[in-house]
């Protein structure tokens, strides 16, 4: 029998040393089968691991007002009760209603249909839903715009919302044809406001 000390292991090829375990573990060699798995690890931890892609700016951006957002979601959350059960009990009778999630799967803003079709560059919001009625929070980026041209956008039922305009003036040439309820918008360079008159539009929502 081959006495497999570690240096000859060592030196076997990738493909060598996995017929070495295969045969090792056939014959319940214990010893062996141990030293070729130790070598695996050993070879395995060696490998230039690909490093991740930083993220451009324009991403980076994304990601942290898509946090930023949801922090605020959370607080609204606990200063209302947004949960899918309470809009549903208030929502009997809406033919086709579906609650709304106020944050994505991964407790972030979630990914607006404009960006998603690559309409605009970032188009990251937060929702809420009852009956017809629903409140929007987002950050809204045309295409090839600069990185500080971004505003925030808060929508609402024209009834829960000072001083909004229709769609089409706040986003001029964006098709928003499907809309459930005529809602009126209002744009924002900061978000402290932004979140200010969003909060107002949850206010009345839910009273």
């Amino acid at each position: 029998m081959v006495d497999w000390s570690d240096d000859r292991i060592a030196a076997l090829s990738d493909q060598d040393l996995k017929n070495l375990l295969v045969n090792a573990e056939r014959k319940s060699v214990a010893e062996v089968i141990a030293q070729c798995k130790a070598e695996m690890e050993k070879r395995d931890a060696a490998k230039p691991r690909k490093a991740s892609k930083p993220r451009t700016e324009l991403k980076e951006f994304e990601h942290d007002m898509s946090g930023q957002l949801a922090a605020i979601g959370k607080q609204m959350a606990e200063k209302y009760d947004l949960s899918e059960e309470t809009a549903k009990a208030n929502s009997a009778g809406v033919k086709g209603f579906r609650s709304h999630k106020l944050l994505d799967a991964k407790g972030y803003a979630k990914l607006g249909g404009h960006q998603r079709d690559g309409t605009v560059a970032v188009d990251r919001y937060i929702s809420y839903r009852r009956g017809n009625s629903i409140v929007t929070l987002g950050v809204w980026l045309l295409k090839d715009a600069p990185i500080e041209a971004h505003e925030f956008h808060v929508s609402a039922p024209a009834e829960m919302i000072e001083g909004g305009r229709t769609f089409s003036e706040v986003r001029p040439g964006i098709s928003d044809k499907d809309l459930q309820e005529p809602r009126h918008i209002r744009a924002f360079k900061d978000l402290p406001s932004a979140a200010s008159a969003f909060d107002a539009a949850l206010a009345k929502i839910t009273a």
